[in-house]
């Protein structure tokens, strides 16, 4: 169902109307959210109608959302038993592609999961009322850390990027402890320099937020809030599960934000129109 559901979009991208075209283009290029999503949420996001998407949806054979997620999860369970066998007619070959979206929907949710505990209410009102947001991640989480810090500056000000650089954490205790909060992204790799850092920023004072899934080698005392996911089993969805939560995290703030800081992302969208030309 998913290899037919692609197909349905790729024709509708080169032959629909341009809502149709629309609406295709974002489900490719957005898979991996479809399980949130609702008719009236894509909508929104497109400055289409409900009514408009009902109709896309039901010309792929769907009569709403929750159908595509129906599909979706049939799709999830299937890759996990899709293995290599040998039949009568000769081998049969495993879908990687569905093996690999399998394993991506199984991050996502985890993030998800995340979202609806009690501990990660607390973590976005930290991050929302700091005057000062810093953000320090391992190596391994370079380009998603830069990414986060990038994205985050649309939502708040007074974010600064200390990266993997031990150097550059000395900027750190430039501001006043009480103010500002210390985010941690463990993305694999060494974890000495951040369990330094997070361990000497403690002691000084300043509030810590871990995010990690490997828990198991920090210990409960290694920061004061801590945003811990079960490892995955395939060592590369944890990356995935980490930007995961940096999109929810994101969206959060988005819709949380107060008169303030929905003024500040209307302005920056207003930039970014401008500056593409």
């Amino acid at each position: 169902m998913m290899e037919k559901l692609l197909l349905n979009l790729t024709r509708a991208m080169k032959a629909g109307t341009p809502s149709e075209r629309k609406i295709a283009k974002y489900l490719i290029e957005h898979l991996d959210e479809l399980p949130f999503e609702t008719a009236q949420t894509l909508a929104a996001k497109l400055g289409l109608s409900p009514m408009t998407v009902g109709r896309f949806l039901r010309s792929l054979g769907y009569r709403q959302f929750s159908d595509i997620r129906a599909d979706l999860r049939h799709a999830e369970e299937a890759a996990g038993a899709d293995q290599p066998t040998i039949a009568d007619s000769g081998q049969r070959q495993s879908n990687p592609f569905s093996h690999l979206l399998s394993q991506q929907i199984q991050a996502i949710q985890t993030a998800f999961d995340m979202t609806t505990q009690p501990i990660w209410h607390v973590a976005m009102n930290e991050i929302a009322v700091a005057a000062d947001v810093f953000l320090a991640t391992s190596p391994e989480g370079l380009g998603a850390g830069r990414h986060f810090h990038g994205r985050l500056l649309e939502y708040r000000g007074h974010v600064h990027y200390l990266g993997s650089d031990s150097a550059a954490y000395v900027a750190l205790w430039d501001f006043e402890p009480t103010q500002t909060l210390l985010v941690i992204m463990d993305c694999g790799g060494s974890l000495m320099p951040l369990q330094r850092l997070s361990a000497t920023a403690r002691k000084a004072g300043y509030r810590t937020l871990l995010i990690t899934t490997r828990f198991y080698e920090w210990g409960p005392e290694s920061a004061d809030i801590c945003l811990a996911m079960p490892q995955a089993q395939n060592g590369g969805q944890g990356l995935l599960q980490l930007v995961s939560l940096m999109e929810f995290t994101l969206c959060a703030l988005g819709v949380n934000a107060d008169e303030t800081g929905t003024t500040r992302m209307k302005n920056l969208n207003g930039l970014k129109r401008s500056l593409r030309g």
